[in-house]
């Protein structure tokens, strides 16, 4: 009764948890998007020189709907990591939202106008408001990607793929005592049992088990000769003679086998170890040794977007755009992270489901 009690709790809270996450992100999302529209429509009368409406106003009337906007985003922020954690789309779309609404300055004169005086003040303190959103949700998907990557390569780096999940091999404990060789052999990893692999053609050939689509945990002959105690002479020639051949299993079968073999997914699990800290390194050499042009192609993008954005609008409010130096560093730092990521993501899913 007890245990029955409290897993009903549990489910009972867990579902509040869940009702509480959605009501708060639609709440943040309602709060941002009205923010967002009434601060919208507050540069475009500004842009367009309105007499009707009064900077020192519209001043005012910003800095209360900038409270609603910081409030809407972080509803919406911590809502939707909690209900969509772990989707590779949340960081994705909470920074696309983030941008939109930080590059406003970048864009929103070219849409709306340029305001004069009292009123182009005004109409750029409307624009901070949305920066400020931006940064504050930008901030929390940044987090979010941080702390996704992080948790995802410890996950792998410890535990690879699950041995009770594999279709081969399964319930399979590691060998005590044994050593585990970084990026070793077959008969070199915690699974490879001493009794086979003293009677293993493959381990006296010095060859792997995945080179040769055959092993102690998919085939049967490799069993059953070391269960007979079939001699394997200690030449690695005349050994790699000596391993059976399933000539009953197409290749794509064979490999399909090792796919699914603990042995082989604890080697992907060493090259993911591997890969890793190889990839960083390399992005961190980019970063350093090519700053200074990466940099002047920030600059250039930068520009470029300008243009196009006023181009698109038929030149409406022309002005010239320099982003602040902290600023261009800044974006290059978060695109590097961004793009060092969705790298490590895509060598996760190459080395962890497809295999490679």
């Amino acid at each position: 009764m007890s245990y029955g009690g409290r897993g009903d709790l549990s489910e009972t809270f867990q579902n509040f948890l869940d009702g509480a996450a959605r009501l708060v992100a639609a709440l943040g999302g309602l709060a941002t998007l009205a923010s967002v529209v009434f601060l919208t429509m507050i540069c475009m009368r500004l842009g367009g020189n309105s007499t009707d409406v009064k900077p020192q106003d519209a001043m005012a009337t910003v800095d209360t709907i900038q409270k609603v906007l910081i409030a809407g985003v972080l509803g919406l922020s911590i809502g939707s990591t909690y209900m969509f954690w772990g989707s590779e789309f949340l960081a994705i779309a909470q920074l696309a939202i983030a941008g939109a609404l930080a590059f406003s300055p970048l864009y929103l004169p070219s849409i709306v106008g340029t305001g004069n005086g009292a009123a182009g003040e005004a109409m750029g303190h409307a624009m901070g408001a949305l920066q400020a959103g931006g940064y504050i949700l930008g901030l929390v998907g940044f987090g979010v990607l941080v702390v996704d990557l992080v948790t995802r390569v410890t996950q792998r780096t410890k535990k690879g793929t699950k041995a009770d999940q594999l279709k081969y091999g399964k319930g399979i404990k590691e060998e005590k005592g044994k050593k585990n060789v970084f990026m070793g052999k077959c008969w070199q990893l915690p699974y490879c049992r001493e009794f086979v692999r003293e009677r293993c053609p493959i381990y006296h050939a010095k060859t792997t088990c995945w080179k040769e689509l055959v092993g102690c945990m998919c085939e049967e002959a490799v069993i059953r000769n070391a269960m007979e105690n079939k001699p394997i002479p200690k030449d690695a020639l005349l050994a790699g003679k000596m391993i059976p051949r399933n000539n009953k299993l197409t290749e794509p079968q064979k490999k399909e086998r090792c796919r699914n073999c603990v042995i082989y997914n604890e080697h992907q699990r060493h090259k993911y170890k591997l890969t890793m800290p190889a990839t960083t390194v390399v992005f961190g050499l980019i970063y350093v040794l090519l700053h200074g042009p990466l940099i002047e192609m920030m600059n250039g993008l930068e520009t470029k977007v300008n243009k196009i954005i006023q181009s698109g609008t038929l030149g409406k409010g022309q002005t010239s755009f320099e982003a602040p130096a902290f600023f261009t560093e800044t974006l290059l730092f978060v695109l590097f992270i961004i793009a060092l990521t969705y790298v490590m993501k895509t060598m996760e899913y190459l080395i962890f489901q497809a295999k490679i």
